[in-house]
């Protein structure tokens, strides 16, 4: 377990099997908050991979993954930083319910964290939070926690029928009129991935974010694609629509424990007609349920309310909310950065956060 013995410890990515090992000992953990996941998006250049460990005896600490990030814009002549979870779900991971939910305990660790972050010149902290973990109760006293919409699930608990009968009647009919049209569907665990078919994904996966004049931090290049899928091939399934031997539609699941993500997407567009798409997603459903899954995630839309969360939202009947953090630890050096921005600063109110960062794009 936590051999040392001061409050709190900061692991790199350099510690990868130490930092796996204490993730994996938590009451609950997912693929996001692994240092092999973090350590992708380092290489990317999305910041530094850190796990802060906050600890008060051998089974009672918590565990916080985060991208420490550099803010180019110098304040006083000084480097400062703020912080991020990445891509997907993230939030702080406890060694046990008894941690979780006990308010004075989480009270210490964001105290102590908060400390760090104010020695370490870390000016703001952003969190998208796990919605599976109810991560965010245990600290919402102690930062600002906003709704941002909702994300549809799976109960795999369910019986078949009743999964079947919440799948919305046009898209029961794609998945027949898929089917008479001669659509298979194959799963390739992530340890049998081969070169092509990682080539084949990026290829479509590429067309699909063009389609959807998607930004460019949606887009991932094959290198980054290759390293992702030899670093988290334990925890990737990959599943493909196929039509006269080609593959016409991909999902690409992520897997840790109870938890199985339909993380990423994508189809050739002059195949659609066949309907690969909705046949494939329910496909994935039955799988997660048959290899004993009990949340299938489909996730929300890239807007409040969008055609891709009414899409998701014809697979199932169950949502949750989907929550993140904000939480500004150096106000007069946020204040400083923000200054550019025209009328009155918002703060973790902000839609965007941190401020500074929409300031730097402009």
């Amino acid at each position: 377990m936590i051999e040392e013995t001061t409050a709190y410890e900061l692991l790199s990515s350099r510690e990868g099997d130490r930092w796996n090992r204490l993730v994996e000992s938590c009451e609950s953990y997912d693929v996001f908050s692994l240092a092999d996941y973090l350590a992708l998006y380092e290489q990317r250049g999305e910041g530094s991979a850190r796990l802060f460990v906050y600890e008060e005896s051998s089974n009672r600490y918590v565990l916080y993954p985060f991208l420490l990030r550099d803010i180019p814009e110098r304040v006083g002549g000084e480097t400062y930083f703020d912080i991020i979870t990445p891509y997907g779900y993230g939030g702080p991971l406890y060694s046990g319910r008894a941690a979780k939910n006990d308010l004075a305990f989480n009270r210490r660790f964001r105290e102590t964290f908060s400390r760090y972050c104010r020695l370490e010149g870390i000016v703001s902290e952003f969190i998208r939070f796990h919605p599976y973990q109810d991560n965010e109760q245990a600290i919402q006293d102690h930062m600002v926690v906003s709704d941002v919409g909702d994300i549809v699930y799976n109960n795999l608990l369910l019986p078949e029928e009743d999964i079947w009968a919440d799948t919305a009647p046009s898209k029961k009919r794609r998945i027949k009129k898929s089917k008479k049209n001669g659509v298979a569907v194959q799963f390739t665990e992530g340890t049998d991935v081969t070169a092509a078919d990682i080539e084949m994904f990026h290829t479509m996966y590429t067309e699909t974010m063009d389609k959807k004049h998607a930004s460019p931090f949606y887009y991932f290049p094959l290198p980054f694609l290759n390293n992702y899928f030899q670093a988290l091939a334990p925890y990737i399934t990959l599943a493909w629509s196929i039509h006269d031997g080609q593959p016409v539609a991909a999902n690409l699941i992520l897997k840790t424990g109870e938890f199985a993500t339909i993380h990423l997407s994508a189809s050739v567009k002059e195949h659609l007609p066949l309907c690969p798409n909705c046949r494939l997603r329910y496909a994935c459903i039955l799988w997660a349920k048959e290899n004993g899954f009990t949340v299938l995630d489909h996730g929300g839309g890239k807007e409040k309310g969008d055609s891709l969360f009414a899409y998701k939202r014809q697979f199932s009947k169950n949502l949750l909310t989907y929550k993140t953090g904000k939480k500004i630890h150096l106000t007069d050096i946020y204040e400083s950065l923000a200054s550019r921005l025209p009328g009155r600063l918002e703060r973790e109110r902000a839609d965007f956060f941190p401020e500074y960062r929409k300031a730097a794009l402009h």
